[in-house]
């Protein structure tokens, strides 16, 4: 085997993987519709929003859809929604991105971090059971990567503690626990449509929910300055926000969900693949997909690293190695959410803000944070299988050449 390409060999592929985001001309079909009418945004929930949150609904087994500005927005609205604010506590991921924290801590209650699973990278119920105060008033599970929550166990642990459930689902937009799509999930489910994400408008959100009285507080309320539904536009009746979906949004949105399907079909068979060739190597190991995850969403490929298989190569050193022969893939979150700098561990302050947070022992977050997780874009997955097939002879390739990159 040639020597690694960190030191003069040959890389295993010069060409790129699959770019993202991708369009084509549905979506400038829809955008066009927009700009030929007077409706464009702001908080009037024009008719490509409203249209594209009825489809998303369906979608996601869910009765009503609310368009918003972002996946944290309706986080931190459903968590007001709920009268959760200072005082209260919730309960989030350590390993997740910041904004699952930002929510809680924005309606001004105090946040909590607790620690994943190491095979799934989501919070078990025995994490949040563990966290819980008197304080305790919610929790923020994320289907971290695309991967199902342990849906029963946590609604298991909220009920028995009469806790609400806002589930983070910006990495779930294909994800079904059971057969059923996660958005469907009581009581409500926040979606991200940012850039990166598997159906993307640039930035966006929508939350899912069953409760018409929800939706109603959230579409016409909290999300559009403390309006409420048939009354006058000047008449506020609470705190509300500015935070609309927008036509041009929708109009994307709905071009770039007619090829959700296909893409995403697209990425499980490449999944599938990559899964089988790291397993023939060794040392890299795929997904872990418990029996309740009937489908993953694919927005990121979280592969597990031992660095003993690769005679003590630390994870960093890998990952320059693969990005040396070509293959896009990196580490993840450098340290849990608590170590961020705007936390102070000493006080429990927020930079920034007046709630403040506590951390429980998370020793699955941090070996993942340094060691453990090695992850795929949803992006490099849209490739062609001859594509999967260099990830693993670069794998192997850098297995085999280890002690080298020790060396060097």
């Amino acid at each position: 085997m040639d020597k690694p390409a960190l030191l003069g060999g040959t890389p295993v592929r010069t060409a790129p993987y699959p770019a993202w985001p991708q369009s084509d001309g549905r979506d400038m079909k829809y955008l066009n519709e927009v700009l030929e009418t007077s409706k464009w945004g702001g908080t009037i929930h024009g008719p490509k929003v409203t249209a594209f949150c009825q489809t998303w609904a369906r979608y996601s087994d869910a009765r009503f859809g609310v368009g918003l500005t972002s996946c944290t927005a309706g986080m931190e609205l459903a968590l007001r929604a709920f009268d959760i604010g200072p005082g209260d506590e919730v309960i989030v991921p350590s390993y997740t991105f910041i904004a699952t924290a930002v929510a809680p801590l924005t309606a001004g209650a105090d946040a909590v971090f607790v620690d994943i699973d190491p095979k799934t990278f989501c919070i078990p119920p025995e994490a949040v059971e563990a966290a819980i105060t008197p304080r305790t008033k919610a929790l923020i599970p994320v289907h971290f990567a695309g991967h199902a929550c342990d849906v029963e166990g946590l609604q298991r642990v909220a009920r028995r503690h009469g806790l609400k459930i806002v589930w983070d689902c910006a990495h779930a937009h294909t994800t079904e626990w059971r057969g059923k799509k996660v958005g469907g999930l009581e009581q409500v489910a926040s979606y991200s449509f940012n850039h990166a994400k598997n159906l993307t408008c640039g930035e966006g959100g929508l939350v899912t929910t069953d409760d018409p009285d929800l939706a109603d507080l959230l579409r016409y309320t909290l999300s559009t300055f403390g309006r409420q539904k048939d009354r006058p536009w000047y008449e506020h009746h609470r705190l509300g926000f500015a935070h609309p979906l927008i036509e041009f949004q929708a109009a994307v949105l709905m071009g770039q969900f007619e090829r959700l399907e296909e893409q995403s079909r697209r990425r499980e068979e490449n999944a599938r693949a990559l899964s089988r060739g790291l397993s023939e190597i060794g040392g890299l190991d795929p997904p872990h997909i418990a029996p309740d995850a009937t489908r993953h969403g694919w927005h990121i490929f979280m592969a597990t690293y031992h660095p003993e298989a690769f005679d003590g190569l630390p994870k960093g050193a890998f990952l320059k190695a693969m990005n040396a022969e070509g293959i896009p893939c990196g580490g993840g979150y450098l340290f849990p959410l608590y170590d961020n700098p705007m936390f102070d561990r000493r006080t429990g302050r927020v930079n920034g803000g007046h709630a403040k947070f506590r951390a429980m022992p998370c020793p699955s977050a941090e070996w993942a944070c340094k060691e453990g997780a090695v992850l795929f874009a949803q992006s490099t997955l849209l490739a062609g299988p001859d594509d999967m097939n260099d990830i693993v002879t670069a794998v192997a390739k850098v297995k085999a050449s280890a002690k080298e990159l020790l060396r060097a």
